[in-house]
């Protein structure tokens, strides 16, 4: 148990470059850990070029094992903070990320097909003699987790947005300062 233990916070300082997914999923491995912003612009490249700054460590927690229909898998949870552009103002902001890992591991077609009927997020295609990245894995959820266009929500975010029906549509038109009046005299 000591030896156990000793292994486990071994994991926390430090996680491993790559990892034979077989024995990890076998043995139950949970790693656990925190991740520096210094760290992660070393090793997330592709994080780090989706954000302004990681305003926060990341923490992580997986748990590799097997279920009762022998699929292999990691679940867990990752999560940090991060500034985004807001899209809309150009203000930034403070984006939250908490990601729930769900992912099987496949290596053929049978494993693939047992894994979908398990309803995991997501199914990983590693064969059993290549090794796993942890950190390509923490990065792919974490990239993943970031909004597709960032944008505060609306009622924090500082730009000048109106919404207009169809009257208010009809009235701008008829105005003559519209810079658009031209062009419906073009399209006459």
């Amino acid at each position: 148990m000591i030896l156990m233990n000793l292994w486990l916070d071994i994991m926390i300082e430090r996680l491993p470059q790559k990892i034979d997914h077989c024995k990890y999923t076998d043995q139950g491995v949970i790693l656990e850990g925190v991740i520096t912003p210094q760290t992660s612009s070393k090793n997330f490249f592709r994080f780090h070029e989706s954000i302004l700054e990681q305003s926060s460590d990341i923490m992580y927690h997986l748990e590799f094992d097997t279920d009762l229909l022998d699929n292999r898998y990691v679940v867990g949870t990752i999560s940090t903070q991060v500034i985004l552009q807001c899209q809309r103002c150009l203000d930034n902001f403070t984006f939250d990320i908490h990601c729930t890992v769900s992912t099987a591991f496949a290596s053929n077609e049978a494993q693939e097909k047992k894994a979908e009927e398990s309803n995991y997020n997501d199914i990983l295609w590693i064969p059993r003699r290549e090794y796993l990245d942890p950190n390509s894995l923490i990065e792919d959820e974490l990239l993943l987790a970031l909004p597709q266009i960032a944008m505060h929500k609306l009622s924090q975010c500082s730009a000048d947005v109106v919404f207009l029906d169809d009257k208010d549509t009809e009235n701008i038109e008829q105005k003559d300062n519209n810079p658009f009046a031209i062009l419906k005299q073009l399209k006459k």
